[in-house]
C-alpha cells in the first residue's frame, strides 16, 4: 500500500515540473530584442505572469510590458533607443516576427530617438514613425511634439508630418487632427529643457525687449520708413515695402521678428518674414521661432538691442535737430547707461560789433529734468530677475520719455 501511495503522488510532481521545465523552456527559447536600463524602479510581466521587479539592468522579450515605478529607465532596440519616466506604460508588440518588435505606449511619457532608420510605435490606435527626436505622451489625448526631425501620424487612412519645433494631439474621440501647432514646452520638464533650454531663455528675453519697444515708441514706429532708420540692413532690402509689412502689428513685434528674418538665410527674405510671422502668429515663442530659423542668439540679441538704441533719436526725442544723438549698440551686451539732457529752449544772442567788443548772452533753459535711459539689458545672470527688470525698465522708460516731450 505504501509503495502504491508513492506511485501515485510521483506522478502528478512529475507533471507539474515538467509543466515548469516547458515554461521555462518556452521562455528561454523567446529571444532578446531589447535591452531595459532602470535608474529607479519598474515592473516587468509577461500576459498571465505576476510582475518582476526590476532595478538594475535586463533583457526584453516580445510581449514584455514595462511600467516605471519610480525614476527614470531606457530601452535600447539596436541603435534606437526610448526614455521612459514615471508612469510610463509601454509593451513591446510582435511586428512581422518573433524576433521584431512594436513598442506600444499604453500610457504615460516617451522620449523616442530613431537610429539610422525611423522608429516606429504605436500608440491610441494611431501608428507613428520617429525620424529624429521626439516626446509622445498618452493621457485623456495622444500628444506628439517634435524636438528635431520630423514625425509621420497614421491613423483611419490619413497621415500628418509633424515637424521639429511642432506638434500634434489626437483627442479621445478619435482621428488626427488638422493641423500641427507651435510645441508647447513646460520650463520644469527635464526633456524641454534638454533640448530647448536656449530657446525658452532666449523666448523671454525677446519678449521683455519687445514689450518695452511697444511702450517706448508707441505707434511712431508702424511703418516701412521707420524700420528701414531702426536696421539699415532693410533700407538695401527692394521686397521690405509696404505690403510686406503689417502695420497693424506691435512695433516690439515687428522688432523682433525683423532681426530674426535677417539673421536667417534658409530661402529668400520675403519668404522668411512670411515664415517667421506665421510660426509666432500660430502661438510660438519668440525663442522657437529664431530656433525654427536656425539663427544665431547673441547675433539676434545684438541686432535688436541696436535698433532699441537707435529708437529713442528716430521716433522718442524728436527731430533729427532736437539735439540728441543716436545711442551706440552694446558691446558684447554688456549693460551700457546714457544721460541725455534735452533743452526745452535755448537762446544764444550774439550782438553786432560795437564798442565794447564782442559778447554773447545766453538764456537760460527753463528747468528740465534729466532722463537716464538704459540702453543695455541688466545682465545678474539671473534670466528671471534679468528679464522682468529689463521689461519694467522698458517700459518705464518709454513713458518717461512720452512724459518729457509734452
Amino acid at each position: 500500500m505504501t509503495g502504491q501511495r508513492h506511485r501515485h503522488l510521483v506522478v502528478p510532481v512529475a507533471v507539474l515540473l515538467a509543466a515548469v521545465a516547458l515554461g521555462a523552456c518556452r521562455s528561454s527559447s523567446r529571444p532578446v530584442v531589447a535591452r531595459l536600463t532602470v535608474d529607479g524602479q519598474a515592473d516587468v510581466s509577461q500576459p498571465g505572469e505576476d510582475r518582476a521587479q526590476v532595478t538594475g539592468s535586463r533583457g526584453l522579450r516580445v510581449d514584455d510590458r514595462i511600467r516605471v515605478r519610480q525614476g527614470t529607465a531606457e530601452i535600447r532596440l539596436g541603435d534606437q533607443h526610448i526614455e521612459l519616466r514615471q508612469g510610463s506604460d509601454v509593451e513591446l508588440r510582435a511586428a512581422g516576427s518573433r524576433s521584431r518588435t512594436t513598442p506600444e505606449l499604453m500610457g504615460g511619457d516617451l522620449l523616442v530617438t530613431s537610429g539610422t532608420g525611423p522608429f516606429a510605435l504605436r500608440a491610441a490606435g494611431v501608428d507613428v514613425s520617429v525620424s529624429g527626436t521626439a516626446r509622445v505622451s498618452r493621457g485623456v489625448a495622444l500628444l506628439v511634439a517634435t524636438y528635431k526631425g520630423f514625425v509621420t501620424m497614421d491613423a483611419d487612412g490619413r497621415s500628418l508630418t509633424v515637424p521639429a519645433l511642432r506638434q500634434a494631439a489626437v483627442q479621445a474621440t478619435g482621428g488626427l487632427p488638422p493641423r500641427v501647432t507651435p510645441l508647447e514646452y513646460s520650463v520644469t520638464d527635464l526633456w524641454d529643457q534638454r533640448y530647448l533650454s536656449d530657446a525658452i531663455e532666449l523666448g523671454n528675453q525677446l519678449a521683455s525687449r519687445s514689450q518695452g519697444f511697444s511702450a517706448q515708441v508707441g505707434d511712431d514706429a508702424r511703418s516701412v520708413k521707420a524700420f528701414r532708420s531702426l536696421f539699415p540692413q532693410l533700407a538695401a532690402e527692394p521686397s521690405f515695402d509696404a505690403p510686406l509689412f503689417n502695420a497693424s502689428r506691435p512695433p516690439g513685434e515687428s522688432l523682433v521678428g525683423a532681426a530674426i528674418t535677417l539673421a536667417g538665410t534658409n530661402g529668400t527674405f520675403s519668404s522668411r518674414w512670411a515664415a517667421v510671422f506665421a510660426f509666432r502668429d500660430d502661438g510660438a515663442s519668440w525663442g522657437l521661432v529664431a530656433l525654427d530659423q536656425g539663427v544665431d542668439r547673441v547675433g539676434v540679441l545684438d541686432s535688436v538691442q541696436a535698433a532699441i538704441a537707435r529708437g529713442p533719436t528716430t521716433f522718442a526725442a524728436g527731430s533729427p535737430g532736437s539735439g540728441t544723438g543716436t545711442l551706440p549698440p552694446p558691446s558684447g551686451g554688456a549693460a551700457t547707461t546714457t544721460t541725455t539732457t534735452v533743452p526745452r529752449s535755448t537762446v544764444t544772442t550774439r550782438p553786432a560789433g560795437g564798442a565794447g567788443g564782442s559778447t554773447t548772452t545766453t538764456t537760460r533753459p527753463p528747468s528740465s529734468p534729466t532722463t537716464t535711459t538704459p540702453t543695455g539689458p541688466v545682465n545678474t545672470g539671473s534670466p528671471v530677475i534679468d528679464d522682468t527688470v529689463n521689461s519694467l525698465v522698458d517700459t518705464l522708460t518709454g513713458l518717461l520719455r512720452s512724459l518729457g516731450g509734452q
